[in-house]
């Protein structure tokens, strides 16, 4: 898992890209779409909230929304219905149904204002979720740091991260096109594995809102084989999240990764990496190149987005005492 860093450079000028490029289009939307009460709950100051607000604004605003525009809105009704919409050989009753349509009503415009579909499309020829992932430049999955998730846009639209919905868009329409919950994450990570799975930010990890606090660890299953364990805080919201997102598991595909550094340490009894710097002796190569040449990724957290398994590798490293 990965912090991203709200104040850096490239994320706050991804943020005004992102409300410059569809503001006009959701104002639009709304004048189409929207019944004179939702119209008027639309206020500048709260598109502007709803495309860059923080994700505690965000979830405050999707329940204020509900309590204005739906007479009679109460939380443990909201719950039942996406269960009401599932398809049942039970029938309905009339209290039932008549929870379901108002809903649908309310559902139905916000999907059609903030239409991440249309958002996410190859043909879509304006402001795009190509155009937002190329400025973000997050080189991998923000949740599993393992896949690649470059984005290829010219001269035309080739490939990009998928974004995850951490506050899923099926159950919080208004929030399909906000800024702080669009998550650059590779298909695994957001279809296979978390999908519509509900989070909380009491419980789980915000990539816009905490630093992961937990290390990669290995031991022997037999002599020459090898498992990983991660090492957090039991009932954190880190350990939460990585029980969320299987990374456990999901990482013991790479054991073949500490068998390589394993190996290392058994060939060099002195450093590996002062090694390599007399090898380069008389260049102007810094130590971080160094072990960017000799591990193929980066050892500064701030960089572990751009290539895959930093993170593990820079805690393996150090457990071997390869890295110091």
């Amino acid at each position: 898992m990965i912090y991203l860093d709200p104040s850096s450079a490239k994320i706050s000028e991804a943020m005004t890209l992102h409300f410059d490029g569809l503001i006009d289009k959701v104002r639009e939307r709304i004048m189409r779409e929207a019944d004179p009460d939702l119209s008027v709950f639309f206020s500048e100051k709260t598109l502007k909230t709803v495309l860059t607000g923080t994700p505690d604004k965000l979830i405050t605003l999707q329940f204020v929304f509900f309590s204005k525009m739906l007479p009679g809105y109460s939380y443990s009704e909201w719950k039942t219905y996406p269960k009401l919409k599932r398809k049942s050989t039970t029938p309905k009753t009339a209290a039932k149904t008549a929870t379901a349509e108002r809903y649908d009503k309310a559902y139905g415009q916000l999907k059609r204002i903030f239409d991440y579909e249309k958002f996410s499309k190859k043909s879509n020829a304006g402001y795009s979720a190509y155009d937002l992932a190329y400025k973000l430049d997050i080189c991998t999955c923000t949740y599993c740091n393992r896949m690649y998730t470059k984005t290829v846009a010219t001269p035309e639209k080739i490939t990009r991260p998928e974004f995850d919905h951490w506050f899923a868009k099926s159950r919080y329409p208004m929030l399909a096109l906000s800024f702080f919950n669009l998550i650059p994450s590779c298909n695994t990570c957001n279809s296979s594995v978390k999908g519509s799975s509900e989070m909380k930010l009491r419980t789980h990890l915000h990539p816009y809102l905490d630093r992961p606090e937990f290390k990669f660890s290995y031991y022997n299953r037999t002599y020459d084989t090898y498992g990983f364990d991660i090492k957090a805080v039991p009932g954190s919201k880190t350990q939460k999240s990585i029980e969320a997102f299987k990374l456990k598991e999901i990482y013991e595909m790479h054991e073949d990764e500490i068998m390589d550094l394993s190996r290392i340490k058994t060939a060099y009894s002195e450093s590996y990496l002062s090694i390599l710097a007399g090898q380069f002796k008389g260049l102007s190569i810094s130590e971080d190149e160094i072990y960017r040449l000799a591990f193929g990724t980066y050892n500064s957290e701030e960089l572990f987005d751009k290539r895959p398994l930093s993170r593990m590798k820079r805690d393996i490293l150090i457990e071997l005492g390869i890295l110091k």
